[in-house]
C-alpha cells in the first residue's frame, strides 16, 4: 500500500509541473469509477461562443485562437474508500483530479499550470488553471446511475503561432473563468454527460455533451 502511495505522489508531482488544465472534468467518471486503479478513456463535443478565431500577423503569418470543437480525454484513477485521486490528460492538457466521495454525494477538485510568453515575445508568465465540482447522485440500481453536478472553474486553451505549412508553435494560452451546471446518466462502467458553462465576465456560453468508458484493471487489498 505505502509503495503504490509513492508511485502516485511522483507521478501527480510529474504532471503538475508538465502541464495546466483545461475545461472542467467529468462528474461521471469521478464517481462511477470502482475502488482500485481504472483507466478512463472519453471525448468531448462543444458548441457555443467558442473562440475559434484567426489574427493576421506579420508576413505570411497569422496568430491563431483554438479552443476547438471537440477533445480526447485519457486518465488513470486511484480510488480508495470515499476518495480519489486521478492523473488525467486532455488533449495538449494535463491536470491532477482530487476529491472525496460517497454512494450518493462527491466533491472534486482539479489544478494545473503552464508559462506562457507575453505579446512582447520575450518574457514568460505563469497561468494558473483549476476549479472544483460539487456531484449528487442517485443510484437508481446497482449498474445504473443518475447524477447533477455545479462548478466554477478556470480554462485554459491555446494560442498558435502559425508561420505556414506543416508546423506551428504554441505561443500562449487564453484563460477564462466559468460557472455551471451538468447532468449525467451512467450504466457500470458507460456514462453520457451534459454540461453547460457560463463565462464569468462576459456573455459567453458553452455547451458540452462528453462520453466516456471506465475501465477497472485492479483491486487493491488496504488491509494491508
Amino acid at each position: 500500500m505505502v509503495r503504490y502511495l509513492a508511485w502516485i505522489v511522483l507521478a501527480v508531482g510529474f504532471l503538475l509541473l508538465a502541464g495546466c488544465s483545461n475545461h472542467p472534468p467529468s462528474a461521471a467518471q469521478f464517481m462511477t469509477a470502482k475502488d482500485g486503479l481504472n483507466f478512463v478513456v472519453g471525448g468531448a463535443a462543444r458548441t457555443g461562443d467558442l473562440d475559434n478565431r484567426e489574427i493576421p500577423g506579420r508576413d505570411d503569418a497569422s496568430v491563431s485562437y483554438e479552443e476547438g470543437y471537440w477533445n480526447t480525454d485519457l486518465a488513470l484513477s486511484f480510488a480508495f474508500p470515499y476518495a480519489l485521486i486521478a492523473i488525467d490528460f486532455e488533449d495538449y492538457t494535463y491536470r491532477t483530479i482530487m476529491g472525496g466521495r460517497s454512494r450518493y454525494f462527491g466533491v472534486q477538485g482539479w489544478y494545473g499550470f503552464a508559462e506562457g510568453e507575453q505579446s512582447d515575445g520575450t518574457s514568460s508568465r505563469m497561468h494558473h488553471m483549476g476549479g472544483v465540482m460539487l456531484i449528487e447522485q442517485y443510484p437508481v440500481s446497482e449498474n445504473f446511475k443518475v447524477g447533477i453536478s455545479e462548478h466554477i472553474s478556470r480554462n485554459s486553451y491555446r494560442v498558435i503561432d502559425d508561420p505556414g505549412c506543416c508546423t506551428f508553435n504554441t505561443i500562449d494560452l487564453e484563460v477564462y473563468s466559468e460557472f455551471g451546471a451538468g447532468a449525467y446518466v451512467a450504466y457500470k462502467g458507460f456514462s453520457a454527460e451534459f454540461r453547460y458553462g457560463r463565462e464569468i465576465g462576459a456573455p459567453n456560453n458553452r455547451f458540452y455533451f462528453q462520453l466516456s468508458y471506465v475501465f477497472f484493471l485492479k483491486e487493491w487489498n488496504y488491509s494491508k
